[in-house]
């Protein structure tokens, strides 16, 4: 969901304008960040916590290669996951991945490699393939 599409639902569900919505939103974005800004942690019960955080300074390898570097210290922001959002969301079941074209023409192929792979009998007329027919119940 994009920061539009937000706007909208929380307009639709407070009955105001948009307008007023995204100045809402803004204004509370902005305090929020203005809070981290100044070292402090911002808590809201049963959604999560911002915290802002020191990351050392450390050692790293790069992939693929033997350098070694050095990642200097910084200054980072951590969300920690309330109580009640995490509950909600672990009673969300996963949206349903729509088979791509690639699944589709893939699972075709497998069925013309079993139909090639299928047994040949010999008989003394002429070879036949014999055929598997299953019945589904």
């Amino acid at each position: 969901m994009k920061k539009a599409d937000f706007i909208r639902v929380v307009a639709d569900k407070a009955s105001v304008s948009k307008k007023d919505a995204e100045n809402v939103l803004n204004v509370a974005i902005k305090t929020v960040q203005d809070i981290l800004v100044d070292g402090d942690s911002i808590t809201f019960m049963g959604f999560g916590t911002f915290d802002v955080i020191e990351r050392s300074e450390r050692e790293t390898t790069l992939p693929g290669k033997q350098d070694k570097v050095k990642v200097p210290a910084r200054t980072s922001v951590k969300f920690k996951v309330g109580k009640n959002l995490k509950e909600a969301v672990l009673k969300v079941k996963p949206k349903t991945v729509k088979k791509t074209r690639a699944k589709k023409v893939v699972k075709k192929v497998v069925k013309v490699v079993k139909k090639e792979r299928e047994p040949v009998v010999e008989t003394p007329s002429k070879v036949k393939k014999t055929t598997a027919k299953t019945k589904k119940s």
